[in-house]
């Protein structure tokens, strides 16, 4: 194990835990509104092409942000930032030190902390989401569907790690309709630098093609130098252990 590796995050506390089981509950009662709404108001054909659009648009768009908050994660400040550090930070980098520890969390710790940070959208969509379709009909949909695939992000990249996921998991996996290991361990090879993005990894070639991190990296060096972690030439090298994934047959 490197020993320059984050120590493990510490484990939360029952208050937590009580939290991410309330937004886990709020995040289905929510999305079951919404999907009762959605389906109570279209009746046409280009209505439903709207919906699955908004679907599609929804996968792309939670594909973005995941690579987005990977890249943060494992990129800005380091371990002693300020708030940011402990809870942010160090989760992201203990995971390139125990990969397969994602594995054994439970449902609720697997899927906790994204259903907090859906909970307000959700939320707003509950109070502004209109009965009759238009413009902010599908575009509460897409908000829907993206904070839906949010859910299911840290889901999808646990089973890209796990050693024996269910038959139905694999086959969409083989499919490239959710996160593969095959496409996962990309990020987990040193130095580590790219193919950030946990749903599906759609977005991965494309951010790479345009060198979207590299370019968030040179904005963030030049407002402020020391807050990136060291350049991948600098990196200490992830040994056979650190870089295991699973990859199931």
């Amino acid at each position: 194990m490197d020993k320059t590796a984050p120590p493990s995050p510490a484990s939360y506390g029952r208050a937590h835990r009580a939290l991410e089981i309330a937004s886990i509950a709020f995040v289905f009662g929510s999305l079951l509104w919404i999907a009762v709404r959605m389906v109570a108001a279209t009746h046409t054909v280009g209505g439903w092409i709207a919906i699955a659009l908004a679907a599609v648009g929804g996968y792309i768009v939670s594909d973005f942000l995941s690579g987005f908050v990977h890249w943060a994660g494992d990129t800005v400040g380091d371990e002693t930032t300020p708030i940011f550090g402990p809870n942010f930070v160090r989760p992201f980098r203990f995971h390139h030190v125990d990969p397969e520890d994602i594995t054994r969390h439970d449902f609720v710790e697997t899927n906790g902390n994204n259903c907090i940070v859906a909970t307000p959208v959700l939320l707003t969509l509950l109070v502004i989401m209109p009965k009759e379709t238009g413009l902010l009909f599908y575009t509460s949909a897409l908000i829907a569907f993206t904070a839906f695939f949010v859910f299911c992000t840290n889901q999808f990249h646990k089973w890209a790690h796990t050693k024996t996921p269910a038959p139905w998991v694999r086959l969409l996996q083989r499919a490239g309709l959710i996160l593969s290991p095959e496409h996962h361990v990309v990020h987990h090879t040193s130095p580590r630098d790219k193919y950030y993005c946990i749903t599906v990894g759609w977005m991965n070639p494309v951010l790479d093609k345009i060198h979207f991190f590299r370019f968030c990296e040179a904005v963030i060096t030049r407002v402020s130098p020391r807050a990136l972690r060291p350049d991948p030439a600098d990196r200490p090298p992830q040994n056979e252990a650190d870089a295991a994934i699973a990859m199931p047959s």
